[in-house]
């Protein structure tokens, strides 16, 4: 199974080159890229963020951005998943039914979010790992912060 997964903060995934992960790659049972979203700006400062259109509160990654690295990566077995507190909740099922698909692409959102017009064109389920603690703050299944 291959999985890529597409960031903005690649260091954040160093973890998986250890351990259990660690070892089923190097035996090929899988196979895991983590591709950095902001190599695919094209201006100088590498800056992917906009404030979403049509207006709103926060800032979101631009559409171009986004749809520039899933090209680079998107073949015809590729299922796009983008995770979000808003999405529907990861559980055991979900699991099962996604190690059937041949490749994942594993789409982060940071800040407010992904522009809604690339993930309409793009993203194929919305999913969430539940509730979690982020740094002080606690991300509810609603997409809250506490």
């Amino acid at each position: 199974m291959k999985f890529t997964i597409l960031t903005l903060f690649p260091q954040m995934f160093e973890p998986i080159n250890h351990s259990i992960i660690e070892r089923a790659n190097k035996k090929n049972l899988i196979n895991i890229d983590i591709i950095d979203i902001r190599e695919f700006s094209k201006d100088k400062h590498k800056h992917v963020d906009d404030t979403p259109y049509g207006g709103g509160a926060g800032m979101v990654i631009r559409p171009d951005v986004v749809y520039d690295a899933y090209n680079s990566v998107k073949d015809e077995s590729s299922k796009v998943i983008y995770l979000s507190p808003k999405g529907n909740t990861l559980n055991q099922e979900k699991v099962k039914n996604l190690s059937r698909e041949k490749h994942l692409i594993l789409l982060c959102g940071h800040y407010e979010g992904i522009d809604q017009r690339v993930l309409d064109e793009i993203a194929c389920e919305e999913i969430s790992i539940g509730d979690y603690v982020l740094t002080r703050w606690r991300i509810t299944s609603n997409g809250t912060f506490r």
